[in-house]
């Protein structure tokens, strides 16, 4: 007659299943500050809003995430584009925080190929779509301000945006210096495009797309 033994696993003490489950919890907080110190580094940067160029949809001492991997930019997108094109065309990593760099937050407006002009304060874009002019409606325009272009007559000459570069303007356009004064915004100057506003807390969101209108010349 052959006799066996049954072996039971132990199982764990009080003590050691409080040490394991702190265990996961840290090593779960480690991964998690990795993930966010590189994405700080290669994916998201910090933009501080300065100045009224943005109002009354950004103000003074907002912060901002903007991407920095992706260069895929859209009608509407929020931008952070150097102030300098000359300091933009041999920038690296390492650029944005020397002493002087400066950053410009503005919105794209017009888009590579196409063509566009201001009249009386009105965008009038000139694409595929619109071969003979849109007017394109607006609405992150306060409209006192819109209404303070259109007294002054406001125009921009008709221009065609060269491929790779953008037309930028701020929200603000009575106080804002941009592609009107400066011209188009090669893709190198953009250092991203808005993902989230996360400062302060009460203005918190994720970006979304404005919905444009389109409104053909007659």
């Amino acid at each position: 007659m052959t006799n066996s033994t049954l072996s039971f696993k132990q199982q764990p003490t009080a003590r050691e299943w409080v040490i394991n489950v702190w265990a996961v919890i840290w090593g779960a907080v480690w991964a998690l500050l990795i993930i966010l110190l590189f994405s700080r580094i290669f994916w998201l940067q910090q933009v501080s809003v300065v100045g009224m160029s943005m109002e009354p949809n950004y103000s003074t001492n907002q912060l901002l995430m903007v991407d920095q991997i992706f260069d895929d930019y859209r009608r509407g997108q929020v931008v952070a584009v150097y102030d300098n094109i000359e300091t933009a065309r041999g920038a690296n990593y390492f650029t944005r925080f020397q002493p002087g760099v400066r950053f410009l937050l503005k919105r794209i407006i017009g888009l590579p190929g196409e063509e566009l002009e201001i009249r009386g304060g009105r965008v009038i874009i000139y694409n595929q779509d619109y071969p003979n002019g849109a007017i394109l409606g607006e609405e992150y325009v306060d409209q006192q301000v819109q209404r303070a272009l259109e007294l002054r007559g406001q125009t921009t000459p008709r221009i065609r945006i060269p491929a790779g570069e953008y037309f930028v303007m701020g929200d603000n356009r009575t106080n804002s210096t941009d592609s009107r004064e400066r011209g188009t915004f090669p893709n190198f100057a953009i250092l991203g495009f808005e993902r989230f506003r996360f400062y302060p807390l009460e203005t918190a969101h994720w970006f979304e797309l404005p919905e444009y209108t389109f409104t053909p010349l007659k």
